[in-house]
């Protein structure tokens, strides 16, 4: 047996960014297990083997040959997973050539996340560094934005990081109101209420015209590819963005709606229902609101919490207390970040849920097995479970605590160093004058 206490500097000498390190037996001793799944174990021990979890619980003997994590005073966590962002895919969003989220035009349900995905980003080792492990990174823009990948955040090729694809296909709930257009010098023509919101109606249905028409090309275009496949008929003309709907316009795989406001949650449940679509919606700012409908439909909500209210008469924790409310409800859900930069500070998204309400284990279980399930995944990932991958976070106390340090990374059972540009940057400038 060798005993080792694997620090930061440790990993980062023994397995370099660009080495690809191999699972190893490792043994975590005597710590606080937060398994999600079932009850806290106050005292007990993990088993790392072949990239799995081995065993865990309490007065597990260590196995010949395996690295000794000394686990006292510690918590381990199954790794984290941002059910909603676009890390991978934004550098310095300042920065034009560094943002690849969106592609030209209204409608691209061919666009592959995966495909533009940047393993040497910056963004990842720092969201690793806090416990992040895993995410749902997916395009923006335009009316159908394309789809999304479930991403490992350890790996030096856009292969490597991937672990599903596609996830889910991303549309946005046409609002209906007027997008300004700089270009134009001229004063906004000046309309009623009555008449703005007539406008925003035709402007609304127009959009979703334009989707339902979609999706019923995509599913006579998948007709006649199975009908080519059984000699029935020949092949129909290559058309990318139609075969890439089929499955999604078929009910087959999710599709994630992002929309707000209630009157868009509504029209975006209703719309799905109608199509046969498999929803699930991202934002969800109002979804508190439309709890009984959401729990009725079975859609889970992707809920950002760091966020103000939309309407004026809103209190100022609607968005903070939205969880708890869901919760309560029966609502699935997941807290994500839905974004590239502050994909480090989940954690820390789900503490404001639990400030306001939600209880802390179900904070926890919100960026663990809550969207595992979600996506599809909850056979491998999102709890301390023997069988599923090791992809574990051991911390100095509760996750959701700010002052709480992650002293150990593991994904598919490989210890990731935490060196990040941040602890470079740190030790470079700690000691000026």
């Amino acid at each position: 047996m060798r005993a080792l206490a694997l620090s930061a500097a440790v990993l980062q000498a023994s397995t370099p960014l660009t080495a690809v390190a191999e699972p190893v037996v490792v043994f975590i001793k005597d710590a606080r297990i937060v398994t999600v799944s079932g009850p806290v174990i106050e005292k007990g021990s993990v088993v790392i083997a072949g990239g799995k979890i081995a065993a865990v619980g309490a007065g597990l003997g260590v196995p010949a040959g395996a690295t000794v994590i000394e686990g006292t005073g510690k918590t381990v966590y199954p790794g984290l997973i941002d059910g909603l962002t676009t890390i991978g895919l934004v550098e310095i969003q300042s920065v034009p050539g560094s943002v690849d989220t969106t592609e030209v035009g209204d409608l691209n349900p061919q666009a592959k996340a995966w495909v533009a995905l940047n393993p040497h980003s910056e963004q990842l080792p720092v969201a690793r560094a806090n416990g992040i492990t895993a995410a749902l990174v997916a395009p923006l823009g335009g009316l159908v934005s394309g789809q999304s990948a479930l991403i490992r955040l350890a790996g030096s090729t856009p292969d490597a990081l991937t672990m599903k694809t596609p996830v889910a296909l991303h549309v946005v709930y046409p609002s209906g109101r007027p997008t300004a257009d700089p270009a134009r010098a001229e004063e906004p023509e000046v309309k009623t209420f009555e008449e703005r919101e007539k406008d925003k109606k035709r402007s609304q249905e127009r959009a979703l015209g334009r989707l339902r028409n979609l999706l019923e090309e995509a599913k006579a275009y998948g007709a006649a590819l199975d009908a080519a496949r059984e000699a029935r008929i020949d092949a129909p003309k290559p058309d990318l963005g139609l075969e890439a709907l089929v499955p999604f316009a078929r009910g087959a795989a999710p599709v994630v709606v992002r929309a707000d406001g209630e009157e868009e949650i509504r029209g975006a449940v209703r719309f799905a229902d109608e199509r046969g679509l498999k929803l699930i919606v991202a934002g969800g700012l109002e979804a508190w609101r439309c709890t009984a409908l959401l729990k009725e439909k079975g859609v889970a909500v992707l809920l950002k919490v760091d966020r103000l209210p939309d309407r004026e008469s809103d209190p100022y924790d609607a968005a903070y207390a939205n969880p708890e409310r869901l919760r309560a409800a029966g609502v699935r859900f997941a807290i994500v970040s839905d974004d590239a930069d502050t994909s480090r500070n989940l954690p820390y998204e789900a503490a404001m849920a639990h400030a306001y309400g939600l209880p802390a284990s179900e904070a926890v279980r919100a960026i663990t097995l809550s969207p595992a399930e979600i996506f599809g995944v909850a056979d491998s990932l999102g709890s301390i479970d023997p069988g599923k991958a090791a992809t574990l976070v051991v911390a100095t106390g509760d996750v959701l605590d700010h002052r709480t340090e992650v002293t150990h990374v593991f994904i598919d059972g490989v210890a990731q160093p935490l060196e990040t540009r941040h602890t470079r940057l740190f030790r470079e400038f700690k000691d000026r004058p």
